[in-house]
């Protein structure tokens, strides 16, 4: 998990967005694959990217030799929605950068 610090505030135009199209990493997690998860504040979330590239950057950025990125699409959107039930998510952050530990876009996830 990373630890990310708050500081903006949620873009109405996320809000309510599909999560298809968006870029994730997915980590082992007790024998699984499971999507990266960042702590800002007191909250949980999904780390999402827009691009292949970005997540690839972060990947190599962060050093995770064992992280997968992940193109959600609507057929395996569904899976990943289910590994993220139980963990009380916030929402999600975008284009997260590692070195600036900034993010450009968060909004909830439905």
């Amino acid at each position: 998990m990373l630890d990310v610090s708050p500081g903006r505030t949620y873009n109405s135009e996320v809000k309510g967005a599909s999560l298809s199209g968006l870029w994730v990493i997915l980590v082992d997690e007790e024998g699984r694959k499971t999507p990266m998860l960042a702590r800002a504040g007191n909250g949980l979330y999904l780390l999402a990217f827009r691009t292949g590239f970005t997540a690839r950057k972060f990947v190599t950025e962060k050093g995770l030799s064992d992280a997968e990125p992940r193109l959600l699409v609507a057929s395996n959107l569904p899976e990943l929605l289910a590994t993220l039930e139980s963990k009380q998510i916030a929402g999600v952050l975008i284009d997260y950068d590692a070195t600036s530990n900034t993010y450009k876009e968060a909004g909830l996830v439905y």
